[in-house]
């Protein structure tokens, strides 16, 4: 048994992504790198952060400048992955778009091939988050940057690489927990979404206030029934359910993953080892803990797992 000690990474893990595929017996890991996309995979959780490496984009300046931020890879149903994530695409107005990148196989060490940008309604967007529906009908959740604000939109994806018509703004930063200064000003954020499901409710988990400060922490909103692209099918939770501990400020932009014998859900984030009192960047580590939900299926309000403390590996992890 291979233990977790936190933090996983060694060096800076901005927006870390983290899944289990039972198909092929690996974990697979990707973080904000700026000009290029890698991928690592282990069999191990505890190691991932070192895992064998697949650098699967790099940015050409030509159509992608740079600032390629937090990509996640998700499995759709055709079979294939799709890494979503954004880019600058105005090296003079740092004009950032979403866009997708396409597995050649079912593996995805087989390397990628660029899928195009998801039109230009994801002008100014961050942050692409993914979820396949029952009905195989797919969700995308961004961060989007307007005035004054990032708000967290959703919308239908028509394939895994085309947005569909119909877009809901379905929230934006009000509570006192997320608008905390100094980095949230006059300039209030919600970001880093991630669809969560539990005993038949369906959340997204965000992050709010700013990601270097020592408040960044993970908010709720639920799905209540109606059109999913719709401001009305999601209510925010009045109350964040990962908040910061000594030696892991300001714990955000996670995903989740289930542990290899689907028994457990994990979270993968960042943390800062120390706190961090200024509005400019400061390292951010991957962090990995497993999440406890409740009798009705809602998630328990947690706190990070201190530095140092040692885990034992998601249930089901091969020796």
């Amino acid at each position: 048994m291979i233990k977790i000690v936190n933090p996983v990474s060694k060096v800076d893990w901005a927006d870390p992504f983290m899944s289990y595929c039972a198909r092929t017996g690996y974990y697979y890991a990707l973080c904000t790198r700026g000009d290029r996309v890698e991928i690592r995979r282990s069999r191990h959780a505890a190691t991932i952060a070192d895992g064998e490496l697949s650098v699967v984009y790099r940015i050409d300046n030509k159509t992608v400048f740079g600032c390629v931020w937090a990509p996640e890879m998700h499995e759709a149903p055709d079979g294939k992955f799709y890494i979503y994530t954004s880019g600058v695409t105005n090296p003079e107005t740092q004009e950032k778009h979403l866009f997708v990148l396409r597995s050649l196989t079912s593996d995805p060490f087989d390397g990628f091939e660029f899928a195009g940008f998801l039109g230009d309604k994801t002008i100014w967007a961050i942050d692409p988050t993914v979820h396949t529906l029952p009905d195989k009908r797919q969700l995308i959740c961004f961060s989007r940057l307007t005035p004054g604000h990032q708000v967290l939109e959703i919308a239908y994806l028509d394939k895994p690489n085309v947005l569909g018509d119909k877009i809901a703004r379905i929230a934006r930063a009000e509570y006192p927990w997320e608008t905390v200064p100094p980095y949230c000003g006059n300039w209030t954020i919600v970001e880093g979404a991630f669809f969560v499901e539990s005993n038949g409710r369906l959340f997204i988990i965000y992050s709010a206030n700013g990601c270097w400060s020592d408040d960044y922490c993970l908010g709720v909103l639920e799905y209540v029934g109606g059109d999913y692209v719709s401001e009305s099918a999601w209510v925010k939770h009045p109350e964040p359910i990962l908040t910061k501990s000594d030696g892991a400020y300001g714990p955000g932009h996670a995903s989740f993953f289930r542990s290899p014998d689907g028994k457990e859900l994990w979270c993968c984030y960042h943390a800062m080892k120390d706190h961090n009192a200024e509005t400019k960047p400061a390292p951010r580590y991957m962090n990995l803990q497993k999440i406890e939900f409740d009798e009705t299926g809602y998630p328990v309000k947690a706190v990070a797992v201190p530095r140092g403390s040692a885990l034992d590996p998601p249930s089901g992890e091969e020796d």
